[in-house]
């Protein structure tokens, strides 16, 4: 797999997320939401070109007003009738830090004067949750985590939780109800801390879910159902306990993933991975690419680092089989997306203090946004 460098000098890329009228948008955790043209963008590996300087972005094109750490961005559905962007940011007033969705137009005479929160006062900070995305039916979807472990085993608040709202940030009609005291956004609850999400052909949602240490997950999503943090995280603890939905994967005590997003690839760029779910990982240092297939058909080949998710213990509906690459390339792996070309993108995440000491990161010019591409015979 060979990475080219498409954009440079970023300053820890979150997400971002493409528009119908040719713009990239991508958030910096530092608090900088910039503005690329997509076709600029994309054209530089077709061309060869040099890859374009994030430091060089003109202030028009930056927009710092939404809050101190920009995390999910993702484009209204029916973008650019309205044309509306919707962020998660983490913001610190004092000694209190709370996240926020927001809402606003990047195409108005006054962008700030459109912003509206959608979302406000959710618990946690910069390193928990934080991830939004439109689904199949144009609700949009809000992955909430939570550090304390009393909150997520409660529906009556955010903390630990998955919300599923109107574009306007109501809770959406198919929500269930979890509860005379539920808050009705909630879809789902007992999360630790999900930063990804994408749906199977079949609309279901698959989750990511950071493990405290290990165990870190992989989870089909059901609405109304309870993932079990922090009760379950091992085997015993499932087997005890057979109420929580099972993981399709969990890493076990002895590998961290530390997965961020993830997405079902149907590009293709890269024939060999189409349909499959690709996540990013950050103390993974690379991608993990899963086959989830019904456990009654043929499973592919395990081999060398490959690793089947079959035990009886996890979820019945599909196995899973994880495999991995671009370890230790890119350094650590925030995201992972494609492009509107069929194109497949990843950023890294070198600065934010947390690449190995020992290692090459960072590196002098990351953070970095880069398209893969396989590697030539």
């Amino acid at each position: 797999m060979e990475p080219t460098e498409l954009i440079v000098n970023l300053d820890v890329p979150w997400d971002l997320t493409f528009t119908p009228t040719n713009d990239l948008f991508v958030t910096e955790r530092t608090g900088t939401l910039l503005r690329f043209m997509a076709d600029d963008v994309l054209a530089i590996a077709e061309n060869e070109a040099a890859p374009l300087d994030a430091t060089a972005v003109s202030t028009v094109n930056q927009h710092s007003f939404l809050g101190d750490h920009l995390l999910g961005i993702t484009t209204h559905p029916e973008f650019p009738n309205p044309s509306f962007l919707y962020v998660y940011v983490s913001v610190k007033e004092g000694s209190e830090q709370y996240n926020q969705v927001l809402c606003y137009d990047p195409q108005a005479d006054d962008p700030e004067a459109t912003l509206e929160i959608i979302v406000n006062r959710i618990e946690g900070d910069h390193t928990i949750g934080g991830r939004v995305a439109f689904g199949p039916e144009d609700d949009l979807w809000v992955l909430v985590g939570t550090k304390d472990k009393q909150r997520a085993q409660d529906p009556t608040v955010l903390g630990g939780s998955v919300l599923r709202l109107t574009p306007d940030g109501d809770s959406a009609p198919s929500n269930p109800s979890l509860g005379v005291d539920a808050d009705p956004r909630v879809v789902s609850y007992g999360h630790r801390n999900p930063q990804g999400i994408d749906w199977l052909p079949t609309g279901v949602p698959v989750l990511t879910d950071h493990g405290p240490t290990g165990h870190d997950e992989l989870n089909c999503h059901l609405d109304g159902e309870n993932y079990g943090w922090p009760t379950v995280r091992t085997e015993p603890e499932y087997e005890a306990h057979p109420d929580y939905e099972r993981p399709l994967v969990n890493t076990g005590p002895d590998e961290t993933w530390a997965p961020a997003n993830c997405v079902r690839y149907t590009g293709d760029a890269i024939p060999a991975w189409h349909n499959r779910l690709l996540v990013a990982t950050l103390q993974g240092m690379g991608l993990s690419i899963i086959t989830l297939r019904p456990p009654d058909v043929d499973q592919p080949p395990v081999e060398g680092d490959a690793h089947r998710y079959d035990a009886d213990w996890f979820d019945k509906r599909y196995t899973a089989t994880a495999h991995q690459t671009l370890s230790g390339v890119l350094g650590r792996i925030r995201n992972v997306a494609q492009g509107p070309d069929g194109t497949l993108l990843a950023t890294s995440s070198n600065r934010d203090g947390l690449a190995p000491d020992a290692g090459q990161f960072p590196r002098e010019h990351d953070d970095v946004l880069v398209q893969l591409q396989p590697a030539l015979e």
